[in-house]
């Protein structure tokens, strides 16, 4: 069987940002897409969509619970994060969301990101694994 040359008109990506030691009183902070512990943070903050598309998910990891307060995460278009892709961890190592298809939709050359909010928060040597999920719109290329 031959392999062809075609593609989907919606690729799901995955777009992952992170953050060593969660801190508390952090409010609206967009996330690194590389972060090495003991090292230089990286500021970049977001990946450059070259086609339109909408995030259809958003999940986060902690590789230790924390015990008290919370943390909020969220996709970011342009810089502000998008209500409809938040998510409210407490307790739990892991948590997800999934936005419906046309909820939180972007264009062409949108930068995506996320945020995080923590209040509380007790979990301050928790690192946070933060993966938002896109669908592009391939048409038309």
């Amino acid at each position: 069987m031959a392999i062809e040359r075609i593609t989907a008109k919606g690729q799901l990506v995955p777009l992952y940002f992170y953050q060593d030691a969660v801190a508390d009183a952090q409010t609206n902070v967009q996330l690194s897409v590389n972060e090495n512990a003991g090292a230089a943070i990286h500021l970049v903050d977001g990946y450059t969509m070259p086609f339109p598309g909408s995030v259809v998910a958003v999940t986060a990891d902690l590789d230790a619970a924390g015990s008290a307060g919370s943390l909020t995460v969220g996709a970011s278009i342009g810089g502000t994060e998008d209500a409809d892709t938040t998510l409210t961890i407490t307790t739990e190592t892991t948590k997800k969301k999934v936005v419906g298809r046309r909820l939180a939709e972007f264009a062409a050359g949108a930068i995506i990101g996320a945020e995080i909010t923590t209040a509380s928060w007790n979990g301050t040597t928790s690192d946070l694994l933060v993966v938002v999920w896109v669908i592009l719109q391939l048409e038309n290329i």
